[in-house]
This record gives structure tokens, C-alpha cells and sequence, in this order.
């Protein structure tokens, strides 16, 4: 995911040549901004139930036991492996567990570390859409949803250059790697047509872009039955974000999602022309899933609404536990926002995305359908992000403090305990 979506698939080491049709990699550190040491802060209480945050302990535990033993993350000068991220995660989860409230904070202050990115924190929001469709075409359902087509290959940058997590898709033509097909000669063109790619068709071709976008969705068919799909893959071209476009040309006054989804339903003859603009075009799979699990994120483990994030694997451990406080919106029942609530929770690096890029950057899985569709769309805040590493110390400490994207900071008193929210109800 981001399930994967606009925000999904591993950030890209790609750049596109101008006049030259072939990849052009290049290889590179990630940039390191010079971080600042800060004082303890003072944090909200968790603001969700309880139940979700232990199911999402759980979630990460599953991708970390089978997690590559030779990786290695650096957080300001500590390097831990994720069998320590592992050991972390169970600490925290038992510490939440079976702590009484009035000596929680004082656990959590005493046996964490934490980690600050030193630019600060940038929070959005992805949800799962609920379309409606078919598995056979007729005069309602009549844009596809298609699976990988063959040919279609991965390229994991870790085969050629040890530590480098990047990955990409493209196809082999001529001995060379090249980009697949864009979105205007898929949806446009046809190209992929009588191929029997086509895992469903759908009756709303906006609709079925947003499902691009968050790159996991469910499809309700005729007869009743809900099918899942999944991010399978992409064609292997970088995201262009279609509202900053629209902003552009002044078609949209706001770059909220239902600004967006608004007039490109009500304006059908320059809807097209509009989407092309993007020529990433993500390919899906249909998976099994109950239906109280969320969609599959990139580390292969259901989201948690509330408690997923996507986040960026070059510098947020993939798994780790992270504490973050921004404002969430609050929307009406026609979608529109009605204002903001601060939020503070304790969340799970579970997912990535290919706008998801830099130590500060989070993008939250909000949960499924049009109401979380309506909120994830005005989340664009700024806020406070800790990485939080419990029970385990450093395998080592790292050199070039002075180039790390994060400091270590003693980790918050927490105002209020998790416990109390639980009392709350929240």
C-alpha cells in the first residue's frame, strides 16, 4: 500500500532523461538535515481505545520475526537491528499491558528511548474507498480494474547496492529497463485491452482513480459478495499529483479530496485530460480478508485505522512504535469540515508510499469508506513525531552525528496515561 497508492511503493531512485527513453540510476546517500537536541516535551493522552493499539503491536511483531536479520537502522547515532525493534515493540506492548496508570508515564520516561526528527513532523491521512462493481462488463461497469500484466518486473536496488531499500517496476525492452505503459495509453489508448487482465469492472472512473491513489480498496459486486484488492504493482513511472495541477490551472480552490473528486465528476469532457496528467498507474490483486481486517500495507500486515501509518523505511524503522501529536479533522455528515481537534496517540510504521519521503513525514490509514475517505482528504498538518525504542539499548552507535535526520531526546511525560483514555471511553 500506502497500501499501496499514490503514497505506496517504495520511494523511487529514479530519474526520467529528458529526450532519452531509457532509466537513469543514480545512487546517492539520503539527504541528512543537521538535527537540534530538544528538551522533554509535554504529550496528550492516547486518544483511541485500547484494543487497537495492542492489535497493532501484534501486526508488527508478524513482520518482524520474519524481517531481514542483516538490516540495520540508524536513529540520530543508534544503530538497532529489528530483532531489537522486535524486543521493543513486545516491551511497549506488555509495559501497556500490565502497568497501573499512575506509574505508566513514568515506565514509559524511564525504560524508552526517543528519537525526534530534526525538521519536525508532516501528518496525512489514507483511507480504503468502497466502489461498486462487477467481475463482467456490461452497460454500467465498464472501467477495469486490472491485475499485473506479465513482463512487468521488480527492481530491488538492496540485489546491487547492499542497504539500499528503493524499489521500482519496468519492463525489459531492447536489453534495456524501461518504464511500462502510462495511464493515458492504459485508460486512454486501450492497450491493455483483451489481455484478460481485468480482475473486476467498476461503474465511476473518479472513483476508481482515488482507488489508485490509496492503492487498496473493497468492491462490492451484484450479488452481494465484497471484493478485496490489493496494491500488486505499478508501471514503473513517478507520482504527479493531479490536484496540485488542478490548483495550478485554477480549476480548484481547495486541494482537499472532495474539491477534487467534485469537479472531475462534473466536468466529464476534460476529466480524462486532467488524470493522464499523472501517468503513474498502480496494478492490483485480489486477497483474502475479513471484513472487520483492514487492506494489506507494504510490510504485508493488515492496517489498524488509527494506529497505521506509512512512513518513510530509509529512516523510520519499518515495525517501530512511534508517539505522534498533530490535529485531526473533524467532518459533518455531508463530508464537509466542520474543525480540528488536537490528537496525540501512540502509532505502528506498518505501511510506505512513493510521496512518503523524509524522516518527518507520516501519511495515517484512517479506516474504509466515504466518511474516513472525507477526513483523510483535509488532513495536511504539521505536528511532533518520537520514535520510540523500549527495553533494548543500541547495537552500536553510529559516526556523522552531525548529519542525522533524528535526535535523541528523553522521551515525554505523558499528561494524561493510556489507561485514562480507556476510562474516557475514547
Amino acid at each position: 500500500m500506502r497500501g499501496w497508492s499514490c503514497w505506496i511503493v517504495g520511494a523511487f531512485l529514479v530519474a526520467l532523461v529528458p529526450g532519452c527513453y531509457g532509466i537513469r540510476v543514480s545512487v546517492h546517500t539520503p539527504p541528512r538535515p543537521a538535527y537540534k537536541s530538544i528538551a522533554r516535551p509535554s504529550l496528550p493522552a492516547d486518544d483511541l481505545e485500547l484494543s487497537g493499539l495492542q492489535r497493532a503491536a501484534q501486526a508488527s511483531l508478524s513482520y518482524l520475526r520474519r524481517a531481514d536479520d542483516t538490516a540495520s537502522y540508524t536513529l540520530a547515532n543508534d544503530v538497532y537491528t529489528p530483532d531489537q525493534i522486535a524486543h521493543s515493540v513486545e516491551h511497549f506492548a506488555r509495559l501497556v499491558d500490565e502497568t497501573p496508570p499512575s506509574r505508566l508515564q513514568d515506565r514509559l520516561a524511564r525504560e524508552c528511548h526517543g528519537y525526534r526528527p530534526n525538521q519536525g513532523a508532516h501528518f496525512t491521512a489514507y483511507y480504503e474507498p468502497v466502489l461498486s462493481g462487477s467481475r463482467f462488463p456490461d452497460g454500467r461497469y465498464r472501467y477495469p480494474l486490472y491485475k499485473m500484466p506479465d513482463g512487468l518486473t521488480l527492481v530491488r536496488l538492496a540485489r546491487f547496492f547492499p542497504g539500499d531499500s528503493r524499489r521500482f517496476h519496468g519492463q525489459v525492452r531492447d536489453g534495456e529497463l524501461m518504464p511500462f505503459l502510462t495511464r493515458q495509453q492504459i485508460d486512454g489508448e486501450r492497450m491493455l485491452e483483451k489481455r484478460g487482465l481485468e480482475l473486476a469492472w467498476v461503474d465511476d472512473p473518479v472513483a476508481l482513480y482515488f482507488l489508485h491513489i490509496q492503492g487498496s480498496g473493497r468492491v462490492h459486486l451484484p450479488d452481494g459478495q465484497v471484493m478485496r484488492v490489493n496494491y500488486a504493482a505499478n508501471n514503473g513511472y513517478s507520482y504527479t499529483s493531479v490536484g496540485r495541477y488542478m490548483l495550478d490551472h485554477n480549476l480548484i480552490q481547495s486541494g482537499s479530496s472532495s474539491s477534487i473528486r467534485s469537479y472531475l465528476q462534473g466536468n466529464p469532457d476534460t476529466r480524462d485530460q486532467i488524470l493522464f496528467q499523472n501517468k503513474r498507474y498502480i496494478f492490483f490483486r485480489e486477497v483474502e480478508l475479513d471484513s472487520d481486517q483492514g487492506p494489506i500495507g507494504s510490510l504485508g500486515v493488515p492496517l489498524i485505522a488509527g494506529r497505521s501509518i506509512a512512513a518513510d523505511s530509509r529512516y523510520v524503522p519499518p515495525g517501530a512504535v512511534l508517539y505522534i501529536k498533530t490535529q485531526a479533522p473533524v467532518v459533518d455528515s455531508q463530508g464537509q469540515i466542520a474543525g480540528w481537534n488536537s490528537m496525540g496517540r501512540f502509532v505502528f510504521h506498518h505501511d510506505s508510499g512513493a510521496a512518503i519521503k523524509g524522516p518527518g513525514r507520516a501519511d495515517i490509514y484512517w479506516g474504509e469508506g466515504d466518511r474516513a475517505g472525507s477526513a483523510a482528504g483535509y488532513m495536511n498538518r504539521r505536528g511532533d513525531m518520537i520514535v520510540l525504542m523500549c527495553g533494548v539499548e543500541p547495537l552500536r552507535h553510529a559516526k556523522g552525528s552531525d548529519s542525522a535526520a533524528f535526535s535523541r531526546v528523553a522521551l515525554p511525560q505523558v499528561v494524561e496515561t493510556l489507561a485514562s483514555a480507556a476510562r474516557s471511553g475514547l
